[in-house]
């Protein structure tokens, strides 16, 4: 197995290579709060996930006395791929899936697969299954620049994960939350008080005014309809990974609401 340092970036932006090289396909790589592991496919091979930093591999729920201190392993099965178990108390949601209840397992994807465990607070866990690696494709002096995430205030940050976490966490049929939600969830963050509908939506009008000057489109009245800014701006967002599952984190201790008024 191989260690990953609490800096390891997303998993959802980048495969980490193992020694410099390219990983082997099945190859499992979980990050959590304070860093992670990555374990090749082998029969032997398992991964356990809790609260207990001390004896787990990876640490999901430090300091959330509702997260069980052992609460799902992750082991390599021949023929079967890696399987993710919950032997923990709380409930694991998986998107697009069932949660996943305790004594339940499911097998894991190739790809990324994020993983919600909510206690006092939300915890995000990062899953890995690695595909074959495309062949690299040669870069010239004319080659485009590949698309960035976006530059963004830890303010505006806040903002747009708040107003956009239904689709975050891969909700069925994801929409923006209303402003009067967007500010609801904002106050519940340890340290954000004083969060109203209309600063929250100045936060935003004035990224999508300094996107559309850099060159953006179809972020304001006079490009889109105005039903269609906030689906264009979270389409742009999840297109260059500026918003991604594990910024959930930001919403801090309390589970925001996440209620599905009209905007």
């Amino acid at each position: 197995m191989y260690p990953l340092g609490s800096a390891t970036p997303s998993l959802y932006r980048t495969q980490p290579a193992l020694g410099g090289n390219p990983a082997p396909t099945g190859t499992l790589f979980v990050l959590g709060e304070d860093g992670g592991y990555a374990a090749v496919a082998a029969p032997a091979n398992r991964l356990l996930l809790g609260r207990n930093s001390n004896a787990v591999h990876v640490t999901v729920g430090s300091g959330d006395g509702k997260v069980s201190r052992e609460q799902a392993v992750l082991r390599c099965e021949t023929g079967a791929g890696w399987r993710l178990s919950n032997v923990g108390r709380l409930p694991i949601r998986i998107p697009d899936a069932p949660e996943l209840l305790h004594d339940h397992e499911v097998t894991l994807p190739a790809g990324y697969t994020p993983l919600y465990i909510t206690g006092s607070r939300r915890h995000v866990v990062e899953l890995l299954v690695s595909r074959p690696q495309p062949a690299p494709v040669a870069v010239g002096p004319e080659t485009d620049t590949r698309e960035t995430a976006l530059r963004l205030s830890d303010r505006e940050k806040l903002v747009l994960v708040a107003l956009y976490q239904n689709h975050l966490l891969r909700l069925d049929a994801p929409e923006p939350l209303s402003w009067p939600d967007t500010s609801d969830a904002l106050n519940l963050v340890s340290g954000q008080r004083g969060w109203t509908a209309r600063k929250a939506e100045n936060v935003v009008d004035a990224l999508r005014q300094r996107l559309t000057r850099q060159g953006c489109h179809g972020l304001t009245v006079d490009s889109a309809a105005s039903g269609a800014i906030k689906t264009n701006l979270l389409e742009l967002l999840a297109r260059t990974a500026t918003l991604i599952p594990p910024d959930l984190r930001l919403l801090g201790a309390d589970r925001p609401r996440a209620d599905r008024r009209t905007p």
